[in-house]
């Protein structure tokens, strides 16, 4: 077992009153793990244990496995962990972990266990097993072994680096979980010195809020408001410089009794993971050769515009090359990833900063251009069509690409991405059946 240098679940160390409460009044059920090289870890359980996981007898030992190992606390994984190698080390292991089961209820567990030296398989572990939730829990269970239990702790030394009980009736601050450097990991501090301490870290004001709220043991917002429980930022150079933090103070009676939770974790990075995800999904809407929108990102953008935009006009254009394959079986496909590279940049010459080009796929591309004007729409049209027009010569062969466009109008042709697209495509059919190297409006009407 682990020294009891952290207040954590399994560290039960001379509690001979939980031990005897556990032994008396709690039925065991009895466990099997076996694990072999190769395979996937088998959990075999007995009636009892199959009720508490909430495990049917149709499940597979493997499944019985998982079910178990997903559901411990991640809190605690790393301390689980230690214990089941300590037993393939040879050592009895004695330990009380939280474990949720499938219908959403916090559990905590205690298993005994041994390893059977006799199999010869791979390993085998093999032990009893014991929901001890109600002793947990129990008011008859020290004070401290209460804190143990408590919930809302385990959830917070999930996310926060620093997370410490202000027990008001015993004068004193115990750390729960103390991975930051300064005082923090600091044992059974008294609060007067606690509260000296945490100025070389926390600015004066927050200090002063926090100062507040363990004096008078409630919980103030900034605005003076009394609350359960408040959060917000703080800047720090304590620790690097332009540090930020995030400090939680709660007093919840129903997870802490009386006392205070204080809980701080570092969102120096916070920012920085923004910009990383405002990145991503910058990329997530790019098509990746040409830099324009990709379709996912036009069919969103335009659903965005016509929801907000019920009455105003758009346009759609659906641009195919002509002729574009002969760059792929003449030249190859460098040369027509770079046809459609500069056609993409041509598009964005031709188009206005408010329009929305997008590469559907292949050389397939679409513009999506609000508020535009009827007269604007021939000279445009001309335009990308002449711009694109491109001679190729090798040899004995020549081409030239060009392009057909179909047209659809918002809101008349439709009033969705899928209705202004199928409209745009019929069009397209006809410029192509008409010759290529045109465009046709929705309704087979050339211009």
């Amino acid at each position: 077992m682990l020294s009891d240098e952290f207040l954590q679940l399994g560290q039960h160390e001379g509690d001979w009153e939980y031990w005897e409460q556990t032994d008396k009044e709690v039925v065991s059920g009895h466990w099997i793990i076996e694990i072999e090289q190769g395979k996937p870890a088998r959990l075999y359980c007995d009636a009892v244990a199959r009720r508490c996981f909430g495990i049917s007898a149709n499940d597979t030992p493997e499944m019985c496995y998982a079910l178990w190992q997903d559901n411990i606390f991640s809190s605690h994984i790393a301390e689980m962990q230690r214990h089941v190698n300590e037993i393939i080390m040879g050592a009895r292991g004695d330990i009380t972990y939280p474990w949720k089961n499938p219908a959403g209820n916090t559990l905590y567990l205690r298993s005994i266990g041994i390893r059977d030296n006799g199999y010869q398989n791979g390993i085998r572990l093999v032990g009893t097993f014991q929901d001890v939730t109600n002793v947990i829990c129990s008011e008859q269970i020290s004070r401290r072994t209460y804190l143990k239990s408590d919930y809302l702790l385990q959830i917070l030394a999930d996310t926060f680096e620093a997370v410490h009980v202000i027990q008001f009736d015993q004068g004193a601050v115990m750390p729960v979980r103390a991975i930051l450097p300064l005082f923090w990991n600091a044992r059974e501090l008294d609060i007067t010195r606690y509260l000296e301490l945490m100025r070389q870290f926390i600015p004066p004001k927050d200090c002063e809020l926090i100062r507040k709220c363990i004096i008078e043991r409630k919980v103030f917002d900034h605005g003076g408001n009394c609350v359960t429980k408040y959060s917000w930022d703080f800047k720090s150079d304590a620790l690097k410089k332009d540090g930020c933090y995030n400090i939680l103070l709660s007093l919840d009676p129903n997870v802490s009794k009386n006392d205070m939770i204080l809980a701080i974790r570092d969102v120096s990075e916070l920012e920085n993971n923004r910009n990383a995800v405002s990145t991503l999904k910058h990329m997530s809407e790019i098509d990746s050769l040409t830099n324009v929108f990709n379709r996912a990102a036009i069919e969103k953008k335009m659903s965005k515009y016509i929801t907000g935009h019920p009455d105003e006009p758009g346009l759609v254009l659906l641009l195919d090359l002509d002729n574009f394959k002969q760059i792929n079986d003449v030249f190859g496909h460098i040369e027509g990833d770079n046809f459609l590279i500069e056609l993409a940049e041509k598009l964005r010459q031709f188009c206005r900063s408010t329009d929305i080009i997008s590469r559907l796929g292949g050389d397939e591309f679409m513009i999506f251009m609000p508020n535009v004007k009827e007269q604007y729409i021939t000279s445009l049209v001309s335009r990308i069509i002449n711009g694109i027009r491109k001679e190729y010569h090798k040899a004995d062969v020549a081409f030239e690409v060009t392009a057909s466009i179909g047209i659809a109008h918002y809101p008349e042709d439709g009033r969705s991405f899928a209705e202004l697209y199928h409209c745009a495509d019929l069009a397209l059919y006809n410029a192509k059946r008409k010759g290529k190297n045109c465009y046709s409006r929705y309704q087979n009407t050339v211009l």
